[in-house]
């Protein structure tokens, strides 16, 4: 049977060096069952021929199609002995190879395909032949294969070199890297790409010079992501001298990540290192990032350090983030900190927000905070937390600020932060009818009718069409009827036709 998961890795590997190949030539080569089923269609359905021997080969197509291999080789076996002379004899010899490696005969579907190259050397088929023996790993298939001008040809005898002779191979790379030749760029990117995924320590040297010195940037950056996935303290000690000595920002970027891939000390201190005292402010920033994806006492101590040590809004910002994103206590009792003691207002909402981002973990202390705090910044920050925290505490801390807040402001803004609770919350809805009829200040009922009219609750349209027809309030039964005319319920619709007859 034809290596599947090698195929799929293949493919895989494909995709990360964004080689741009033809869909149709490329199904070709992998040999997906539905696209060469297609093909087979579409080269019976072309053919002229009535007689017996294209009946058969209909058979045969049948066969293939359901996937019943044993009997689609045996079909197509009888076409070839029954019709030695056939116009089609060609098509027959391909498809019973490909009857016979779906079976998993790979040495018996060699004869077929290399008859087939070697009588009808001008066949439609012998570019699929010639690939089939590709993948079944056919030595001299490689070979002709490597010396084939097609790019997609090349890419795929490749891989199989590597399968059949990991030696061959990286000699085979060297010499591509060497040469000067831009007919096939693709061949190049698949070759480090292999290189660095098949080539084991052996491989380091030649993807460290390709890094450092070829001029094409994309493969200088695909051999920098299979460096990373090295993860040896040489190979992060060889990336650390070229991101010193480099200051293009993409290979920098690259470097960075395969440092936050890695699972080395060396790897952290230099993301350590650059986070702290960086050339490059969104370096530093990309730097920080990372150090928040990684575990451990020595990244999670060097964040509180920056963090107290730079004053620099943006770093700040991301030490946050950064901070955020870990799962030990002390990230977290930092944060909370922030938010109660930070230097400015904005550092402390930022703070709240990020504590926000960590969901239930961090409602109590939240809810603690906002009947110690006075400064309305902070408590706007606040509400909306618990706007974002989907929890029952967030939603009643919300309707006591809605109704009971000193602040009229505030309490007209937790009343709009109570609308993203609704779809977790059904008694919302019923809670802001209630807080509605109790109101008397016409600004808060301005801002109920507002949120009212964000729900898609059917409670909520029949209380703005109760408020339309009947408030005491003109400006509120208009503003009613603005806000169902921006509403899709039936209700809302049926009521304002009524309201134009």
């Amino acid at each position: 049977m034809l290596q599947i998961i090698t195929l799929r890795r293949f493919l895989s590997m494909l995709a990360i060096v964004a080689l741009s190949l033809v869909a149709f030539s490329y199904s070709r080569l992998v040999y997906g069952v539905d696209q060469d089923v297609l093909k087979l269609n579409r080269f019976v359905q072309a053919s002229k021929s009535t007689g017996p021997s294209m009946k058969m080969f209909r058979e045969g197509r049948d066969l293939i199609e359901a996937q019943d291999w044993q009997k689609a080789s045996d079909k197509f076996n009888t076409f070839i002995s029954e019709y030695p002379k056939d116009k089609d004899l060609d098509a027959a010899l391909y498809w019973y190879a490909y009857a016979l490696q779906k079976q998993g005969k790979k040495e018996e579907a060699v004869e077929p395909l290399m008859r087939l190259i070697r009588e009808f050397p001008n066949s439609s088929w012998r570019r699929e032949a010639e690939a089939m023996l590709v993948v079944l790993g056919r030595g001299e298939a490689i070979k002709q294969a490597l010396d084939n001008d097609n790019c997609e040809v090349k890419v795929l005898a490749l891989q199989s070199l590597f399968e059949a002779d990991e030696d061959k191979a990286v000699n085979f790379v060297s010499d591509v890297l060497k040469s000067n030749r831009t007919d096939c760029p693709t061949l190049k990117a698949a070759a480090v790409s292999l290189l660095g995924s098949h080539g084991g320590a052996r491989s380091v040297p030649i993807l460290v010079d390709i890094a450092r010195n070829q001029t094409d940037l994309k493969l200088r950056l695909t051999a920098i992501r299979r460096l990373g996935e090295q993860d040896s303290e040489s190979v992060t000690e060889e990336l650390a001298k070229l991101y010193d000595a480099d200051r293009t920002r993409e290979i920098r970027l690259q470097i960075l990540r395969a440092f936050a891939e890695m699972n080395n000390p060396r790897a952290e201190a230099k993301l350590i290192d650059i986070a702290r005292a960086g050339d490059d402010p969104a370096l530093r920033q990309m730097a920080l990032r990372h150090l928040g994806e990684q575990h451990g006492e020595a990244s999670l101590n060097e964040l509180i350090k920056i963090f107290d040590a730079d004053r620099t809004p943006e770093i700040r910002s991301q030490i946050l983030r950064a901070l955020s994103e870990r799962d030990e206590p002390r990230a977290h009792a930092k944060l909370l900190d922030i938010a109660r003691r930070g230097e400015t207002p904005e550092l402390r909402v930022e703070a709240i927000r990020r504590l926000a981002d960590r969901g239930n973990e961090s409602i109590e202390e939240l809810l603690s905070l906002y009947a110690s705090e006075n400064e309305p910044a902070i408590r706007q920050g606040l509400i909306r937390a618990y706007g974002e925290i989907n929890d029952p505490r967030a939603v009643a801390k919300l309707f006591d600020i809605a109704r009971n807040d000193a602040n009229l402001e505030l309490r007209a803004y937790a009343i709009r932060r109570l609308s993203e609770h609704e779809h977790d919350n059904p008694q919302v809805v019923q809670q802001l009818i209630s807080l509605y009829d109790a109101e008397t200040n016409p600004d808060l009922k301005v801002s109920l009718i507002r949120t009212l009219g964000e729900s898609e609750d059917d409670a909520a349209v029949r209380k703005l069409i109760a408020i339309a027809r009947s408030d005491q309030a003109v400006d509120l039964r208009k503003l009613a009827v603005r806000v169902l005319g921006q509403s899709k319920n039936p209700a809302a619709l049926k009521f304002l036709e009524d309201l134009l007859k």
